[in-house]
């Protein structure tokens, strides 16, 4: 893909977009990426792709929130999704999209308006069961919103809810990388956007830090709510469309 295609453009403005909202809210970066590749690239190469330019921005967040990270949750999340990301990889393309992304969509709504102000997991090893559903279906369809609905419901204040995902999201998208390339899929087409979409996420990042810690803690946790509920429902109705 050459700088002069106007797709190359495209994807590298939607790359700044989805670090600055990743930033700020933690939500909304990979729907922004993912809408966009499906309109600009190839359908067989939308998903591998949209992971590479992601993994600027969690990758940015990750050092710049990395004194918030959770590692009780971000590190059996990653244990997890090593697992999910190598075996969806083998897979991603053999399974039906419409019934798992409308599967995705209800899990996403539901999650994210659960009651109760708390989520306390009864089960030995939760993390590592949500990095495992996350990244295989993350790893399929490019989006796994189990993360997102779910760690709304701890203890986490907003500055912590985006250092944990950062830390967990850009291991995820290194697991899921390398699964990509062991199936066979050829990056080198799209170096030259993906070092782009890299570049231009870390300033985006940066504004979304400073967003972030001029939101209050009502409107995040709304905002956050509003975004994912948003996600679940555009994915239900163009899967039931389709």
């Amino acid at each position: 893909m050459e700088m002069t295609d106007p797709a190359f453009s495209v994807l590298v403005f939607g790359s700044f977009l989805a670090a600055l909202f990743s930033a700020a809210f933690s939500a909304g970066g990979a729907m922004i990426i993912l809408a966009i590749t499906t309109v600009v690239l190839p359908v067989t190469a939308v998903v591998p792709v949209h992971s590479t330019l992601l993994i600027g921005s969690t990758a940015t967040r990750s050092v710049l929130f990395r004194e918030y990270i959770d590692w009780s949750i971000a590190g059996p999340f990653l244990v997890g999704s090593a697992v999910g990301a190598f075996l969806g990889a083998r897979i991603y393309v053999e399974l039906p999209e419409t019934i798992i992304a409308t599967a995705i969509s209800i899990v996403m709504i539901v999650s994210i308006w659960l009651p109760g102000s708390k989520w306390r997991p009864r089960l030995r090893h939760p993390w590592a069961i949500v990095g495992f559903v996350h990244s295989f279906l993350s790893t399929l369809f490019a989006y796994g919103a189990a993360l997102q609905a779910v760690i709304l419901h701890t203890k986490l204040k907003r500055r912590e809810i985006v250092g944990t995902m950062a830390g967990a999201l850009f291991g995820m998208s290194v697991f899921k990388i390398a699964g990509y390339i062991m199936v066979g899929f050829d990056y080198r087409p799209y170096l030259g956007v993906i070092v782009a979409g890299l570049a231009v996420s870390f300033v985006g990042t940066w504004i979304g830090r400073v967003v972030v810690d001029r939101i209050s803690e009502r409107l995040f946790r709304n905002a956050y709510r509003i975004l994912v509920t948003a996600t679940a429902i555009r994915l239900l109705i163009v899967n039931l469309m389709a």
